[in-house]
Order: structure tokens, then C-alpha cells, then sequence
């Protein structure tokens, strides 16, 4: 518990990724994406339940060598392509307070593909939903000014053009005066209201928790090549420690 808080941490993984075959058993210094997240799980003391959300027999067995817990299975119909992020974790609350007897006040969503989260991270985040009376909050970086939308252009029937009307008249990065952010996967906090009533990660009280170093996602095999670099450049700086398996 934390502040009084009941807390589930939930680690989504299916099977049957795309862009990545077998994407959340990919290692890094030789530990899965998987082990990644039960091992920083696992230096947070204060969750409750740590929970795999998983289809496959062999993924829920990695959760249980890094200290993740397998009350369940994710049925077929939560394992598709098409299948939505806050279902995946309605079933995962319902299964986990059946099993753990009795409801989590809140819930922790640490999808496995953001392997350089800190337990740091973790707790400012649950922290920040707790003493803000938030609905969720949700771990964010900054987007790279180059990225903005009124500093995209687009192709269109064979012309280069903006992407937007505004960037037109966008000529110095200090224009762009509203901090955009990209989702970093590292830690979703919800409260089990926000999931089970209002049915949304996302809502008007969601507010960000924004982690200013370099993270990654992974999504395709260059963010795994991106992930070592990181971790190197970690170990050169002496940072290493807090992000070893």
C-alpha cells in the first residue's frame, strides 16, 4: 500500500506481435522485456499484486521468473491486434480482485516495451495521482520541436505543403509556445473508478508525469538497437546501477 492506497501493477503482454515477433521476450544485457518490468516491479516495494497480462503459457512463466504473478490467462478475444488497452486492463483488474480478494484502489498499467523506467518513475507517478485527486496520470516525454505539427509538411497529390494552415507562418522554434509529448510507456496510473467506471485511460483529469531523459518504446527493431545504446551510454556516465537487471 501507499498513502492507504490498495495498488495493482498490471504488465501487458501478448504474444503475437507484428512488427517484432515474440517482441516482449527480446532481450536486453540478457534479460527479456519482460524481466525488465518484473525486475523494476520488484524494487517497488508498496504494490500489492504484480500481474502479466498475457495468452501465452511461456510468457506468463518468464513473468513468474522475474517475480510477476499469473492468477489468469488473457483470453483469445483480448489478444488480437484489435483488442483495446483498457479492456485488457478491466479484465486484468476483475481476475486480479477475484484472485487477491478484494478491490485495488488503484492501478498500475507498466507495459514491458519501455525497459529504462526507474522504480523512481513509478512512484512519482502514483504519488502525483494520489496527492492530485487525478483520475490518471500518465508518463510522457517531450516531443522534439521538429516534430511539432505546424513544423511537419505533408505530401499531397505530388506537392510538398504544410500540414497545417499555422505552420505557414511558423519560422522560429520559439514560436511554438505549447510543450507537445509522446506517450513513453513507462508508467500509467488509474484509479479503479477512472477504469472500471469511466472506462478510459485518458480523460479531462488526466494529468502528465514528464520524465525529461532520453527513453524508448519499443515498437521495431531499431528501438531495441536504440534501448543498448542507451544503456551504454548509462554504464560510460556511471548511471548504469539503477537500470541493471
Amino acid at each position: 500500500m501507499l498513502e492507504g492506497k490498495r495498488i495493482l501493477a498490471v504488465v501487458p503482454a501478448r504474444s503475437g506481435s507484428k512488427g517484432i515477433p515474440n517482441k516482449n521476450m527480446q532481450t536486453l544485457r540478457g534479460v527479456s522485456l519482460i524481466g525488465w518490468a518484473g525486475i523494476t516491479l520488484g524494487q517497488v516495494p508498496w504494490v500489492d499484486a504484480k500481474v502479466i497480462s498475457t495468452d501465452s503459457s511461456a510468457y506468463a512463466e518468464e513473468g513468474r521468473r522475474y517475480g510477476l504473478e499469473t492468477p489468469f490467462l488473457r483470453p483469445t478475444a483480448l489478444s488480437t491486434d484489435e483488442a483495446e488497452a483498457i479492456d485488457v486492463a478491466r479484465h486484468a483488474l476483475v481476475e486480479s480482485e477475484t484472485a487477491y480478494g478484494g478491490p485495488f484502489d488503484i492501478i498500475l498499467i507498466i507495459e514491458p516495451t519501455s525497459p529504462l523506467r526507474v522504480p523512481e518513475d513509478v512512484e512519482r507517478t502514483v504519488r502525483r495521482l494520489i496527492s492530485s485527486g487525478a483520475e490518471s496520470v500518465v508518463t510522457v516525454s517531450p516531443l522534439a520541436s521538429k516534430f511539432h505539427p505546424r513544423k511537419v509538411l505533408q505530401v499531397k497529390e505530388d506537392r510538398l505543403g504544410f500540414f497545417t494552415d499555422e505552420g505557414r507562418a511558423i519560422s522560429r522554434r520559439q514560436q511554438l509556445s505549447n510543450v507537445l509529448c509522446w506517450r513513453n510507456g513507462v508508467c500509467y496510473a488509474l484509479t479503479r473508478d477512472c477504469l472500471m467506471g469511466r472506462r478510459a485511460i485518458f480523460t479531462e483529469q488526466t494529468l502528465p508525469e514528464v520524465i525529461e531523459r532520453q527513453l524508448v518504446n519499443i515498437d521495431d527493431p531499431v528501438d531495441l538497437a536504440w534501448a543498448e545504446f542507451l544503456l551504454s551510454r548509462l554504464e560510460v556516465q556511471g548511471g548504469v546501477g539503477q537500470h541493471e537487471a
